[in-house]
């Protein structure tokens, strides 16, 4: 893979900002077997993840933590890896607004700047815990944009990571990102958004969502989460893991798993 790390001023965020973004390519003794013209012919526009972070990481968290840069060269597909804070991938009630920025603003910066595929069948996100949510509510806003979406132990009820969050002291934090209106029916809330996606007519992405049974955290909304897909006859692909917990032992075996899934 060829490692891109981009810097730029983005109009949406008024501040320069960061992303990652991978792009397959010949190894070494592949490389040495080839002309100049083959190796740098034009190519045709690469299908392309969006993977995002978690809270307190960064767009360089899943290349430090994972050998997912391997994965997808193994995959033929480009990695897309901006930075978010921890601004939730929503704009922000006093903040930064995230969620338009990974949804407009970035899209069009990669379309411009790599041969990357902007056709819905070759464009997918993703995420673990913060990240998941962020990919999710992406999905389901977006529905017609993406084929498939992945959520790793992700904090899918926005409501309750709010609450815990005032819990531990972390209440103007909340504030910041949430603001002090109701999250419940609002753009925030996933299940009202998966309600309006299953109901707009617009073909759906499919769903991979996955948690460790040992995650105190994430595992109880997950389960929530599941079983309203499921009433709803969502497409979904539901991955326990037991006794995984909320850390990157469970993410690097569940991004191989997701990426053999995203070519089924």
């Amino acid at each position: 893979m060829s490692l891109f790390t981009c810097n730029f001023f983005s109009k949406i965020l008024m501040t320069p900002t960061r992303v990652n973004v991978c792009l397959p390519s010949p190894g070494s003794s592949e490389t040495l077997t080839q002309s100049l013209d083959m190796l740098y012919a034009k190519r045709e526009p690469l299908r392309a993840l969006y993977l995002l972070h978690g809270m307190n990481g960064d767009e360089s968290a899943w290349l430090r933590k994972t050998n997912v840069e391997r994965y997808a060269q193994r995959h033929n597909l480009a990695l897309i890896m901006p930075h978010g804070e921890n601004g939730f991938y929503i704009d922000m009630a006093h903040g930064a607004q995230w969620f338009t920025y990974l949804t407009e603003e970035l899209p069009r910066f990669i379309g411009a700047s790599f041969p990357v595929s902007s056709r819905r069948e070759d464009t997918y996100i993703a995420g673990l815990s913060m990240g998941g949510y962020g990919a999710f509510k992406a999905a389901m806003t977006y529905p017609q944009r993406y084929a498939a979406f992945g959520s790793f132990s992700g904090a899918l009820d926005i409501e309750a990571v709010a609450a815990a969050a005032k819990g531990q002291g972390l209440e103007r934090q909340a504030q910041d990102v949430f603001g002090g209106k109701p999250i419940a029916g609002s753009e925030n809330d996933l299940f009202a958004l998966t309600g309006r996606a299953m109901a707009s007519g617009n073909k759906l992405p499919r769903a991979y969502l996955s948690c460790g049974d040992a995650d105190e955290a994430c595992y109880s909304m997950n389960l929530k989460m599941r079983s309203f897909l499921l009433e709803r006859s969502y497409p979904l692909t539901w991955c326990k893991v037991p006794g995984g917990r909320h850390d990157w032992d469970v993410w690097e075996a569940q991004i191989q798993r997701f990426l053999d899934w995203l070519d089924q």
